[in-house]
């Protein structure tokens, strides 16, 4: 009975127009009031030692702040280039590149919202003026946008992570094969479509393209790398990767990539530099930046000092000699000897010695399989990155007729001069106003989601002191329901929820509610978590208050209900992906499993 009139009033307020997290503390605080013997002394207290304990809701503004600055400057305008370079040439491709975009997105923002504004305003625009319909354009990166609370770092997960004291490490893996089978999935329907439809494609562009926007699109995309490679290399935690990653990415949108800020518009090589600069620039960046990932990948692969000394050293002796004989052999014509050879003796060594450790270690095989594609991805990829874009350039500098000498003269003195001025701009560009323009932003969506997140915890100190979940699991064992029928109920449960309310105030209620009973029932609170998660990227996308339709309403300036009809054939998808997720808990927890090992339940 208790529990009807707390949920009736819940429902009741936000019939009737009021904003979720006011209807949430006032009905919780009616609630002691009237019918609890609590006060509401007790529920201060109980507040302060939740908000206190929960030092994973610290990331919540820092990862919001590096979602804002990665979505005010160009990043995703030059992931895009990056996929469509890749996939843009098959047909349907320039769809399908929409939503490769969005899982890269994805992964640097950790929101929804971010991912569709980002994405959606320029891919929806190309996808029109490519022949594609504009609902069919609305319906793609609408659906594809939920992946941003999906693959990891994700905001949601964050949420969950603190309502249930479980490892945000944890969520974060377990959201990644996830993340990456529903993109699949709905590539997959793309390129149905297309071939159904007669869809258009594009040109295939070649692998200079591909190389030349990886390139461009690095600096965002090393956010991955940041964030995901500092927690699990033991760095830092999930709050301080967060900390690092508003400040990576508010100094990339700032001083490398220029798309904001007293340097906005600003390039590194003036004019009459790009083309004899552009090979010293290459030199001395990928020395710096292959210097660092072949640090991070010594420090993860646990190599001997020797390797880890004798990679850096070869790298900082022979990187301006490498590029002497670069510029030579395209002359004579055996650059790709000289490459070849290059990325042999850099990137093999280190790389063999590194799979020597793992495959001699008693680790399982999955995480055998993880550590090896980090070995090839950190130790063997720099150096390949590297030489292959200096033989670029160096066959870029031999049809200018510009001498190497004096490229490496002029890339070096770009480089000082840029880095000059970003410190002279360093301090305008804290006061900058772009600068207040994004932390105002993030401030004011931050102050929404912890002022929903504040009331709920007064709505989870109710249910606790009445002690309504252990009363609700006690009815449902006594009713003899199973892990597959607790299942359907949560999924129904937050199917409804979810058109109604915001993920994250959602998340907060349902989840204390629920989460004894699935440990009761022998259900990994990480599978759970997923599972509520994926339900939430469903919410987004139906109505009557789903916020990814309202923002691709706005990003495509279309109506409401011609967005919702646009995204339903790929809701679909979606549905299927949800009943896949729920049934097959390995999909969620073989890789936390294989790298943290087993859940430790404590309370």
């Amino acid at each position: 009975m208790d529990v009807a009139i707390l949920f009736g009033m819940v429902i009741a307020f936000l019939a009737i127009g009021v904003p979720i997290a006011v209807a949430l503390g006032l009905s919780s605080t009616l609630f002691l009031l009237v019918l609890s013997d609590s006060s509401l002394a007790s529920v201060a207290q109980s507040l302060y030692q939740a908000m206190a304990g929960h030092y994973t809701l610290l990331a919540i503004p820092f990862f919001i702040l590096a979602s804002s600055f990665m979505s005010t400057g160009g990043v995703a305008r030059r992931i895009i280039d990056f996929a469509i370079a890749v996939i843009g040439h098959v047909r349907g491709g320039l769809a399908i590149a929409g939503v490769l975009a969005c899982m890269l997105f994805a992964a640097l923002s950790g929101s929804s919202p971010a991912t569709v504004v980002a994405v959606g305003s320029i891919v929806i625009t190309g996808m029109v003026k490519s022949g594609y319909s504009k609902d069919f354009a609305a319906g793609v990166i609408c659906n594809a946008g939920t992946l941003g609370i999906l693959i990891p770092p994700s905001i949601v997960m964050v949420v969950y992570a603190s309502a249930t004291d479980v490892s945000v490490g944890r969520m974060f893996l377990a959201g990644v094969i996830p993340g990456l089978l529903a993109g699949f999935m709905l590539m997959v329907t793309i390129y149905v479509i297309a071939r159904i439809k007669n869809l258009p494609k594009g040109e295939w562009l070649g692998w200079s393209e591909i190389f030349s926007t990886i390139l461009t699109a690095s600096w965002g995309l090393f956010l991955m790398v940041v964030i995901l490679g500092g927690i699990y290399g033991g760095v830092f935690t999930p709050t301080e990767a967060a900390a690092i990653a508003s400040i990576y990415a508010f100094i990339v949108s700032i001083f490398i990539y220029r798309d904001m800020g007293p340097l906005k518009g600003r390039p590194w090589l003036q004019k009459d530099e790009e083309d004899s600069g552009l090979l010293g620039m290459r030199i001395w960046g990928f020395t710096l930046v292959t210097l660092i990932l072949y640090g991070v990948g010594c420090f993860v692969m646990d190599l001997p000092m020797s390797i880890a000394l004798w990679a850096a050293g070869i790298f900082l002796v022979v990187a301006l000699i490498l590029g002497a004989l670069m510029a030579q052999a395209v002359k004579e014509g055996w650059e790709m000897l000289l490459a070849v050879g290059a990325v042999a003796v850099f990137g093999i060594l280190p790389m063999l010695v590194a799979l020597w450790n793992v495959w001699t270690s008693d680790i399982g095989v999955i995480f055998q399989i993880i550590q090896s594609v980090m070995a090839v991805m950190l130790l063997l990829l720099p150096p390949a990155v590297f030489v292959f874009a200096m033989l670029r350039a160096a066959e870029r500098l031999n049809v200018s007729g510009e001498s190497y000498e004096q490229s490496v003269m002029i890339g070096a003195t770009a480089i000082l001069r840029s880095n000059f001025e970003n410190i002279v701009m360093a301090i305008p560009a804290l006061v900058h106003k772009d600068t207040k323009q994004t932390l105002l932003e993030a401030g004011k969506l931050t102050i929404m989601l912890m002022f929903i997140i504040a009331n709920a915890l007064i709505l989870k100190h109710v249910l606790t002191d009445e002690q309504i979940p252990q009363h609700i699991t006690e009815a449902m064992l006594a009713a003899g329901l199973g892990p597959i029928t607790f299942l359907i109920i949560v999924n129904i449960i937050l199917l409804i929820g979810g058109q109604f309310m915001e993920p994250s105030g959602l998340i907060v209620i349902v989840a204390p509610l629920v989460f004894p009973i699935a440990i009761q029932l022998g259900i990994d609170p990480i599978h759970l978590g997923i599972i509520m998660v994926v339900n939430m990227e469903i919410g987004m996308i139906t109505p009557p208050v789903g916020l990814n339709l309202f923002v691709t309403s706005g990003v495509a300036n279309m109506s409401m209900m011609r967005v919702v009809r646009a995204a339903l054939p790929f809701l679909a998808v979606l549905f299927v992906f949800l009943i896949m997720v729920t049934y097959i808990p390995w999909l969620s927890t073989v890789l936390p499993t294989a790298y943290m090992g087993p859940e430790i339940i404590t309370n």
